[in-house]
């Protein structure tokens, strides 16, 4: 990955401390997925100012050391780190994709009462026209999109039910795949064949039934049922 070279910077009180880090790894450390200075920190000097290049003094009288590691990671996770066009653009198309996949795992199609692909989902989007911003709870995009998104699809939010019917002997597979996948409702295990009714979401719909039907070899019984 190419170097993206951005100021990270801390006030405190009249003092101001400065960095050369590469964003990337700097917003690592800052969102807590990383501690690794080293690597974000592209120049071993704290700067007064880093782009005239003038060194900062006094560092354990602010900074509560000397260290320039240690200072420069305290730059990082208490002060501001720049955010470059790169890193924005890419944080971007990382939150779009999150919440595309998050609403494709909620909505179902009220015309044939199926998922909704993504594809599907991704064309829409030219219609309805969404601004995804970084700075929003991701859920609460999900649900404004979702709202968009019934404008131009015929669509809801819900999961699927069922009841299945299989042979005694594939008991404990059947409801090991529904607790895996999806949500009992409820269970008659004493008669000839055993039904269990459960409810999966778009997400894991075809999963789970591709499951059934492998562990009981094509023999289990599956119906539909409505909300």
């Amino acid at each position: 990955m190419a170097e993206d070279k951005v100021i990270a910077r801390l006030q405190i009180k009249d003092k101001r401390f400065e960095i050369w880090v590469d964003c990337n790894k700097a917003m690592d450390i800052k969102n807590g997925r990383s501690n690794d200075i080293e690597g974000a920190l592209l120049v071993d000097r704290i700067f007064k100012d880093a782009k005239k290049g003038e060194v900062a003094g006094n560092l354990k009288d602010y900074l509560k050391t000397d260290d320039v590691y240690q200072a420069a990671l305290k730059i990082i996770k208490e002060g501001d780190v720049q955010v470059s066009a790169a890193y924005r653009e890419k944080e971007m198309n990382a939150l779009k994709n999150r919440i595309i996949d998050g609403v494709s795992s909620m909505v179902i199609d009220t015309t044939n009462n199926l998922p909704i692909p993504r594809k599907r989902i991704e064309l829409a989007l030219e219609k309805v026209h969404y601004n995804f911003d970084i700075k929003k709870p991701e859920r609460a995009q999900m649900e404004e999109l979702i709202d968009k998104l019934k404008t131009v699809l015929p669509l809801k939010v819900g999961e699927f039910s069922y009841i299945a019917e299989a042979e005694p002997q594939y008991t404990n597979a059947v409801l090991g795949a529904v607790k895996r996948f999806g949500k009992m409702k409820s269970s008659d295990l004493g008669g000839e064949r055993i039904r269990v009714e459960f409810s999966v979401s778009p997400k894991d719909r075809d999963a789970l039934i591709s499951k059934l039907n492998e562990l009981t070899h094509g023999t289990i019984s599956l119906v539909s049922t409505k909300e």
